[in-house]
């Protein structure tokens, strides 16, 4: 177990610099010039020039590059163009609200996800199970950014049940916190609720036709004790792995999320950032992000052990 984790943690530095180098090369492809945008329409070449020599702009890309790729190894993210601050600074103060949204998000999605799965499969072909299909082909094709307007429109305007911005942190007082973010944890989880509940329904269909089960059956148990204990276990496996994947891909929406209900978060940095051709603070937030995702692979692989000890790492 300790070699396996050892070298999926080491091929994981090779993906890393994968992704750094197609980020750096493809955020410098884009038409325009930070020294342009900072400056505004006000600067003079002359200016434009000297920013561009004070940023290091003016060397060879790949010298950019390697300069960037030695910083990064020394954990130096570099600097914000913008407020002058150390990215990694930046990043450790707002990925515990992206870390917040998330979770909680998953939490909500599993809480949907598993039981109604389960029961769809357990209802195979019958009025349950066609109407879980036509709710989660609901949830994975509408919009997050439609349904969060959506959703601060109907609860936070006209209902008033949530706040409609504003931030308070769970630290701070958790249950205020927790008004604040359980509005955009819904929104986020729903279509990660939509595509576990499909897997978790997939795979425990396959399960549930199986000799031993069929076995179990024949033995006297009744049908939830039969899903429950010999069933649920084995069909868990698949389904792991798109919580993780889907996990991983949480981080992503949480762009979107952060932006529409104003969120101080990771997400929202990043997308400032872009807009701003901020590119210090793309490239770093964006590897930032690649690190945690492999990350989450990582655990969901290891596991795999507890749900299918057939599984041998070697």
């Amino acid at each position: 177990m300790l070699k396996y984790i050892f070298k999926r943690t080491f091929y994981i530095i090779p993906s890393l610099i994968l992704v750094a180098f197609l980020v750096f090369f493809l955020i410098h492809l884009i038409p325009g010039d930070p020294a342009h945008v900072m400056l505004g329409d006000s600067g003079t070449e002359e200016d434009v020039a000297a920013l561009r020599k004070s940023m290091g702009l003016d060397r060879p890309l790949h010298t950019q590059f390697i300069l960037w790729i030695e910083k990064v190894g020394r954990g130096d993210l570099g600097v914000s163009i913008y407020d002058k601050r150390p990215i990694s600074q930046s990043i450790r103060e707002r990925f515990p609200v992206t870390l917040t949204l998330t979770t909680l998000a998953m939490i909500i999605s599993l809480l949907l996800a598993l039981p109604s799965g389960v029961l769809a499969a357990v209802y195979n072909n019958t009025r349950i199970d066609y109407l879980f299909m036509l709710v989660t082909i609901f949830g994975v094709s509408i919009p997050g950014f439609w349904l969060g307007l959506m959703g601060l429109l109907l609860f936070s305007l006209h209902l008033g049940w949530f706040p409609a911005v504003g931030f308070v942190s769970i630290e701070e007082d958790f249950f205020q916190g927790l008004r604040y973010m359980i509005l955009p944890s819904i929104t986020l989880g729903l279509y990660m609720a939509a595509v576990v509940a499909r897997m978790a329904r997939s795979s425990m269909l396959e399960v549930i036709r199986l000799e031993y089960v069929t076995h179990a059956r024949a033995k006297g148990l009744t049908e939830w004790k039969v899903i429950a204990k010999h069933a649920l276990k084995n069909a868990f496996g698949p389904t792991l792995t798109t919580i993780g994947i889907q996990y991983g891909m949480l981080l992503g929406g949480a762009v979107v999320i952060e932006t529409v209900f104003s969120l101080p978060g990771l997400g929202k940095y990043l997308m400032v950032a872009i807009f701003g051709r901020d590119y210090p603070v793309v490239q770093g937030c964006i590897l930032f992000m690649s690190i945690t995702y492999m990350l989450i692979n990582l655990i969901v692989d290891i596991l795999y052990v507890y749900f299918d000890p057939q599984i041998e790492y070697q």
